[in-house]
């Protein structure tokens, strides 16, 4: 499923009022006017005993970026990326669509304010390119951003800067995504990063789907739903309790199959939307690393047992669960969207794919927590989302221009274009009820993106054995972990000598 290319994604970014419902029945609020992402004037007029009453967007817009005051006289900042995601760096022009003008004009205010001029290199395939630009000696861009699970290819070949040694950019703004690139710093190095630079990542990110209609029939309302989530009981027993007792035999052949309405639906097969979990259940890290011969793998603990024997009940054991045979992922969404599941886990993405033409109202939970006392909300994205690096072959003069321009992009970012989509469209014009609003916070600010799914085939595929063990009705932990102990711990010590050796 990684080879999966997500379509039109900028399409994605002009159509975001399918979002929480195509049905008539849903409310249509009054559009926002097409400057609605335009770049607010930020002033002191509010004082800072004030701040709490400032709205969400107007925080964003306070925090500095603390850059220093710096021209670079017209130089291009050159970005490599693909052509799929020219959408999270470049808008040729104003076109009254909310986030495609946010991206335009937060470049034209970069421009202004730095004297540069933002552009991008296309190539298909930049974790490769980088390689042989870098093996080359060429130096033809600035930047590069490529696919999250094809990191390991620049990094183990060691063509990559450490971002902590680029000047001006400062990991501890909220524009740079914390629970991504902490666990990835190895021995004092981040080769590859993830901020609200990358669009994707909001794109990407994975929700539990639910429809409306099926849930009141049960005796669930969207309230209820968003309560349980309020008071910290969105529990993945709770889930699989209310889904259970969903299963209606259309065509009364006694047997749970596609034509049939269920609670929950998922593929039996190893794709992405089984990864989830282990953001969800909190179980990353999969892999914590003190020193280069003090690490540990943590997959291989009671948690992950008791992680496992949960979802593979829901999977296998549930009375409402249609775990699917037909070996097309696409068919989950597909179900959903036709009103036959009443809940399922599905990234943003598939609002304009499978749900597009969706009758039946529908919402968004975060993923259930393992348990009660789990302290958060958490998700994970599918892996195609971009991270960004440096080339090794930029001069060391650059750093100050390089570092620059990529914290000002991600700091702009942060505060126009994911407000363009997120607050604007997501939370405040499409959501079916107020509540949906906090609800989308929540998914978003509990993105852990483990960094074991950038060196997956480094790590004997560390971050896929869960959806492998899973999918196989498989929760013997200990015997996984004595048949692979020897030679994890092999490869976690090849792997840690991209980080040790120099």
């Amino acid at each position: 499923m990684k080879t999966r290319v997500l379509s039109l994604a900028l399409v994605f970014l002009m159509l975001v009022p399918f979002l929480f419902s195509c049905s008539e029945k849903a409310a249509e609020p009054e559009a926002p006017s097409p400057d609605a992402a335009s770049t607010p004037e930020v002033t002191d007029a509010v004082p800072e005993e004030d701040e709490g009453d400032l709205t969400s967007l107007e925080q964003r817009q306070r925090i500095p970026d603390n850059l220093p005051d710096i021209t670079f006289d017209g130089r291009d900042y050159l970005v490599e990326t693909e052509t799929r995601k020219i959408y999270e760096i470049l808008s040729e022009e104003l076109t009254g669509e909310a986030t495609n003008d946010a991206v335009y004009n937060r470049n034209l205010l970069i421009e202004k304010r730095f004297d540069v001029k933002i552009g991008t290199i296309i190539h298909e395939e930049p974790y490769n390119e980088v390689v042989t630009a870098v093996t080359a000696g060429s130096h033809d861009y600035d930047l590069v951003g490529f696919i999250n699970f094809l990191t390991l290819t620049p990094v183990g070949a060691r063509v990559l800067y450490n971002w902590v040694d680029i000047p001006n950019v400062d990991l501890t703004q909220p524009w740079h995504n914390h629970l991504a690139n902490e666990p990835a710093t190895i021995n004092g190095k981040l080769y590859a990063i993830n901020s609200d630079l990358s669009i994707s990542t909001l794109l990407y990110t994975y929700g539990m789907f639910f429809n409306y209609n099926l849930m009141e029939q049960y005796g669930y309302t969207s309230s209820d739903l968003y309560g349980l989530v309020f008071e910290g009981k969105w529990t993945l027993d709770k889930m699989s309790e209310i889904t259970t007792g969903i299963w209606q035999d259309l065509n009364g052949d006694g047997r749970h199959d596609a034509g049939d309405i269920h609670g929950y639906s998922v593929i039996n097969g190893s794709i992405n939307t089984h990864d989830v979990w282990l953001a969800a259940l909190d179980l990353s890290p999969l892999l914590v690393i003190r020193d280069q011969e003090d690490y540990e793998v943590t997959f291989y603990g009671e948690r992950t047992v008791t992680a496992l024997e949960k979802v593979a009940n829901l999977y296998h054991n549930s009375e409402g669960t249609l775990f699917d045979n037909s070996g097309d992922w696409r068919n989950i969404p597909k179900y959903f969207s036709e009103g036959k599941v009443a809940m399922t886990q599905l990234y943003f993405g598939e609002t304009t794919e499978s749900l597009s033409e969706m009758e039946d109202t529908y919402g968004i939970l975060p993923l259930p927590k393992l348990d009660e006392e789990q302290s958060g909300y958490y998700t994970n994205c599918w892996d195609q989302f971009t991270v960004f690096a440096v080339p090794l072959t930029m001069p060391e003069s650059d750093g100050e221009f390089v570092g620059t321009i990529y914290e000002v992009l991600c700091a702009e970012s942060y505060k126009t274009v994911f407000p363009a989509y997120y607050d604007v469209a997501l939370k405040s014009r499409y959501s079916a009820e107020p509540a949906t609003a906090e609800i989308i916070d929540i998914i978003m600010e509990g993105r852990n993106l483990d960094f074991t799914f950038q060196y997956g085939s480094k790590l004997m595929s560390l971050p896929y054995l869960f959806r492998n063990m899973v999918v196989a009705n498989d929760t013997n932990v200990a015997s996984a972990y004595n048949k692979s102990k020897k030679a994890m711990n092999k490869n976690v010590q090849s792997f840690l000598k991209i980080f040790y050796n120099d």
